[in-house]
């Protein structure tokens, strides 16, 4: 089996972890179903449709809430890989600028110090711009993450949906 066959079985193997109890659930329903139909007639209907009514409110009243803990969570996250990324970059920056320095200071012949010297100076500036740019995306996920979307709420309000 080559690594594509192992990676559809694992993507396989994941669709039967949602469908198989999916799968229970509607079948015990149905039983369920059948029995309380017995006792209550149509009004069976009525514990499904307060089941689902109930999921629904709750998910109303909690939505919000949930979404804000989400958003935290994930820019903690991203705050973290970003902080690791740039003590990265700062400690590969500092290495290139002490290489540098003991490279002036060396003997050896002068086209190969230049020569050095100047990949030294490239790579410098390449991880100066990183850094810059990097520095730029985490303000706009700041600025992002605390500004509250007003066209979420001004488009609730005028189509009187939320979205799911």
């Amino acid at each position: 089996m080559n690594i594509v066959d192992r990676a559809e079985v694992g993507v396989d193997a994941r669709k039967l972890l949602v469908l198989a109890p999916m799968l229970l659930c509607f079948l015990l329903g149905t039983m369920t179903g059948a029995y309380l139909f017995t006792f209550l007639d149509v009004f069976a209907l009525l514990i499904p449709a307060s089941l689902t009514g109930c999921v629904g409110l709750f998910y109303m009243l909690f939505r919000q809430r949930l979404k804000g803990y989400l958003q935290n969570s994930e820019t903690e996250r991203l705050n973290k890989d970003f902080e690791k990324i740039r003590g990265t970059l700062e400690r590969a920056q500092m290495f290139l600028r002490s290489f540098n320095a003991s490279h002036r200071n060396s003997k050896g012949g002068d086209d190969n110090k230049e020569n050095n010297g100047q990949v030294v100076i490239e790579l410098e500036e390449g991880f100066e711009d990183m850094l810059e740019r990097m520095r730029d995306i985490e303000e706009g996920i700041e600025h992002f993450c605390h500004t509250p979307r007003s066209t979420d709420s001004q488009h609730e309000r005028v189509s009187g949906q939320h979205d799911i």
